[in-house]
């Protein structure tokens, strides 16, 4: 009973983090009413990096398209973001590259 017990934490602790991009995805999506959003999950290329997790998902780069963010400034957008996802960024999220724009700056680019 206990090998049992203990493999269903192994599955539910890699449930949590292999979920964690739909995760992210459910977040943008309710908090931003996002026109586009992207989110890529680019842990693999930390490998070799100090505190490297195998099968973690801790790097991501997230674009976000949304007119929530007009007349707002980059700096106070990325905290906007940040702090929709403190939970993960608490839940071993360990960084992401966060690109925000409004819909007139994307269709600009």
């Amino acid at each position: 009973m206990q090998d049992w017990n203990y493999f269903f934490r192994l599955i539910y602790k890699w449930v949590l983090f292999v979920k964690r991009k739909l995760k992210i995805e459910k977040i943008i999506l309710e908090s931003y009413d996002p026109f586009f959003y992207s989110v890529l999950d680019v842990s693999e290329q930390h490998r070799g990096h100090q505190n490297f997790k195998e099968n973690v998902e801790s790097h991501f780069e997230i674009i976000v398209v949304s007119d929530k963010f007009r007349n707002i400034k980059r700096i106070d957008r990325h905290r906007m973001v940040n702090h929709s996802l403190k939970d993960e960024f608490c839940a071993d999220l360990h960084s992401a590259i966060i690109k925000t724009y409004t819909v007139e700056e994307y269709k600009n680019i």
